[in-house]
């Protein structure tokens, strides 16, 4: 393959991964549709009564990059990417359709919980395929452009739904995932990774993921990708109302908050798989862990009025969680091979869901009366844990090094 394909290739699944970054417009989504649903049920439906659809979405999303790993390493990320545009445009077509809650769970719930991750994971482990010198290059900015959907894409279906309605921009959402993703599948041309003829010695070192899961090093990686993560979802779920209890920001300026993380994730991403790529991933997770927990620090000293320092904490944990996934596809290629990266990417990132469950209940169970330094003090320990699982990384790595060399 000639440079200018792998970059041709590469630029495509940047656009793929700005398009997917829609998901995380459901705060838009649901404050639109609910309204609708309240005018056309006559009764009133709240958003907060509409959450658990995009916790089922959120769920679905690693269960999606499982599956989809699988047959990404198969018959390589064409196919894969067929069955997530569609999947995906089906799942815009049935909201912008729904007239009630149920519609909304199919279409977002299942659809595009389904579909998003699918996609995700057809792109950023092929994309590291495509750049083994530059694998956190290559996995990071393709992660950062997901992040940067997920900061515009919100902003203009709130400004479409105000002009046409939100079923209308609904509709344009799914044309545009068909047009975009659809439309990339077609131009990509890849072939399977399992089909690639390698030596004895690769595949040897091309684990499955039922091998993988076997080795200490999957374990150490399974629990620093949980202590990497469990901060920001914490956060992520109730940053606003921290912002507003624990601050005292008015709700115009705490709804910077999400923002900010946004922001830090996103950069995070890209800027992180870069420096893995010159300084190691293991120091680079390692360097991520430790930015978190002095972001939390800084979390707890803040109180009223001192929103510099509770915006600097905010930054500092969602550049560590961007880090954590701008770096993962790439380090995961590295340790079990990259025949089958997509299927073992996808059981690691179950971490992700973990941390999915456990952050946001660590915090709605500890906070009082507005005081959230219980919750901190916990992600602290855990991220500590996340500091040790580091060492042991990067220990597992030295010794799996010394062992070939003497081969």
């Amino acid at each position: 393959m000639t440079e200018k394909q792998r970059w041709f290739y590469l630029i495509l699944f940047w656009i793929v991964n700005f398009c997917l970054g829609s998901f995380y417009a459901w705060n838009i989504y649901s404050s639109w549709l609910a309204d609708l649903y309240t005018q056309t049920a006559g009764q009133t439906v709240s958003v907060t009564s509409l959450t658990y659809i995009f916790s089922i979405g959120a769920a679905l999303n690693p269960v999606a990059m499982v599956l989809a790993g699988g047959l990404t390493d198969r018959f390589g990320p064409r196919l894969v990417l067929f069955i997530g545009g569609i999947v995906m445009a089906l799942g815009y077509l049935l909201m912008s359709l729904s007239t009630g809650p149920m519609m909304l769970l199919l279409g977002f719930g299942v659809c595009l919980g389904l579909g998003s991750g699918t996609s995700v994971i057809a792109t950023v482990t092929s994309a590291v395929k495509l750049f083994p010198d530059k694998r956190g290059f290559a996995g990071g900015s393709v992660g950062a452009f997901y992040g940067i959907g997920s900061v515009c894409l919100p902003p203009l279906a709130n400004y479409l739904a105000g002009n046409i309605g939100i079923s209308s921009t609904l509709f344009i959402y799914s044309v545009a995932c068909a047009v975009i993703i659809l439309g990339s599948a077609f131009l990509i041309r890849l072939p399977a990774s399992r089909s690639a003829q390698t030596s004895q010695k690769a595949d040897n070192n091309n684990l499955v993921w039922y091998q993988m899961i076997r080795t200490g090093r999957f374990w150490a990686m399974f629990v620093l990708f949980i202590a990497g993560t469990l901060s920001p979802l914490m956060l992520f779920s109730q940053t606003v109302t921290v912002a507003q209890t624990q601050i005292g920001l008015s709700i115009s300026v705490a709804v910077f908050t999400i923002s900010a993380l946004a922001l830090a994730n996103t950069t995070a991403r890209f800027l992180g798989g870069a420096i893995s790529d010159k300084l190691g991933r293991v120091f680079t997770l390692g360097s991520a862990v430790a930015l978190a927990i002095f972001g939390l620090v800084l979390l707890s000293l803040a109180g009223i009025g001192d929103s510099l320092l509770f915006f600097a904490g905010l930054v500092c944990i969602g550049a560590g969680f961007g880090s954590f996934v701008g770096v993962f596809p790439g380090y995961t290629a590295e340790q079990f091979g990259p025949a089958n990266a997509s299927m073992n990417y996808g059981v690691l990132a179950l971490a992700f869901s973990v941390s999915g469950i456990l952050g946001p209940n660590i915090i709605a169970m500890t906070v009082s009366d507005g005081h959230y330094q219980t919750a901190y003090f916990i992600a602290m320990i855990i991220s500590a844990i996340g500091l040790a699982a580091a060492f042991v990384c990067r220990r597992l790595e030295v010794r799996q090094v010394t062992s070939n060399s003497v081969i």
